[in-house]
């Protein structure tokens, strides 16, 4: 049975008062090319430091071959992971042959001179990853790509057993990314050395991995093959856009892309939908009902709302009214003709208060009327009113036609089957 390469048992981390990483368990055997994946802001960044005993976990352990990362010796952490980060700083004029030997310092030792061994192991670090020929170039002279292919080639001759990849290859021109996959992927196989890698190709890594992590605001979600992993609802959700999953007829690999129906320029779709939001629930469902190609209006807002700055960052026309005021007639005839003209009503994951409880009952007002209404999904989390008013008001609409939405990728899919079967 080989040996676990790291181990995350409930670790929790983070920065300052912010925690990032939720309980996190895990455990990558030596040998497995496992690729982390998730949406920006997920955690798998902090997950990395952690690994790499640069943040100390709040709680939890890390485990590097079975042993504890924060009582492991600099040198002998060295000799065990490598990391390559997304940019690296030099902050003096080394060249780039400076650069890689440095990866050799905890073998060499602070005050000791590097070997014939030692240069041969640079040397061949240097052409795996094609930057022999820039040996005598400053760093902070070169690309993006460049840099990370000398970032590369430092963590390799650093020679350790496992290496974790932050984003590196994103930077690299097509020729190079599949070179430098191609180094990873033999360094795997023919050395059993165990790759971590930080990818948003899902395409790409399900080609190469043994296994995926997926992560979602600091938790892990889900860790399996690529076949258990990519699941097109999940991801869907995760990634809160529509995705599809489907297998090459060529190659058996899983291929992810968005619906064909977003990869395209959208033309104006000649449908409105009118969003009853508030406390900025409706920044999402505008930005995305847009980027779909639906006029949007909104309303009843208060004027200092997040929402109403969002309505009017992004040219929405809105309903508005004073602040801690009532909602007063004039402003419920003005919503009022704008359901009217809309074809759809979304109630968004607005919470109801006795103040802003006249917008669901316009919502009601518009499912008499015969229009399509869609409400957010777990109402009674979100009522204030006195006796629960907002949750009777929501379930008398479901019993007459309403629809409960539970994600926007699923409202997105709704809008987009209603509209093709009434066009």
């Amino acid at each position: 049975m080989n040996e676990n390469a790291l181990t995350f048992s409930n670790v929790s981390a983070g920065y300052k008062e912010r925690v990032v990483l939720d309980g996190v368990s895990f455990a990558i055997a030596e040998g497995e090319f496992v690729s982390l994946i998730g949406p920006n802001g997920c955690g798998k960044s902090t997950l990395l430091k952690t690994a790499a005993a640069l943040l100390k976990p709040l709680s939890g352990s890390v485990a590097l071959f079975g042993q504890d990362v924060r009582h492991l010796k600099p040198a002998v952490r060295a000799s065990l992971l490598g990391v390559v980060p997304q940019k690296i700083e030099s902050p003096m004029a080394f060249t780039v042959s400076q650069i890689v030997m440095n990866g050799r310092i905890s073998s060499i030792g602070p005050w000791g001179s590097p070997s014939s061994l030692d240069h041969d192991i640079v040397e061949r670090s240097m052409i795996y990853t094609d930057v022999s020929g820039l040996r005598e170039r400053f760093f902070t002279e070169l690309s993006g790509g460049e840099q990370q292919r000398v970032a590369l080639a430092m963590v390799l001759a650093q020679e350790p057993k496992i290496i974790m990849l932050d984003e590196s290859i994103a930077h690299l021109d097509i020729n190079h990314r599949q070179e430098v996959l191609q180094i990873l992927m033999n360094l795997n196989r023919e050395k059993r050395m165990t790759i971590l890698l930080v990818s948003h190709d899902l395409t790409l890594s399900a080609g190469i991995s043994d296994r995926f992590l997926l992560m979602d605001k600091g938790s892990l979600i889900k860790a399996g093959t690529p076949a258990e992993v990519l699941q097109a609802d999940l991801l869907s959700r995760v990634y809160n856009c529509e995705l599809r999953v489907q297998q090459d007829p060529y190659t058996g690999y899983l291929q992810v892309s968005g619906a064909q129906d977003t990869l395209r320029r959208r033309r104006k779709l000649g449908k409105t939908v009118h969003v009853i939001a508030g406390g900025g629930s409706g920044l999402e469902l505008y930005r995305r009902l847009l980027i779909e190609g639906y006029e949007v209006t909104t309303g009843v807002l208060n004027r200092l709302d997040s929402d109403a700055e969002a309505a009017r960052a992004l040219n929405i026309r809105a309903v508005l009214e004073q602040p801690f005021s009532p909602v007063g007639s004039d402003a419920i005839s003005e919503a009022s003709t704008m359901i009217d003209a809309a074809d759809y009503v979304i109630l968004s994951s607005v919470p109801f208060g006795s103040g802003n409880l006249v917008n669901l009952r316009l919502a009601e007002g518009a499912l008499n009327s015969g229009k399509t209404v869609l409400l957010a999904a777990d109402i009674a989390g979100r009522d204030y009113t006195e006796g629960k008013a907002a949750l009777a008001l929501s379930k008398r609409m479901l019993s007459a036609g309403a629809v409960n939405w539970q994600t926007i990728p699923e409202l997105m899919s709704m809008l987009q089957q209603h509209h093709t079967l009434n066009p």
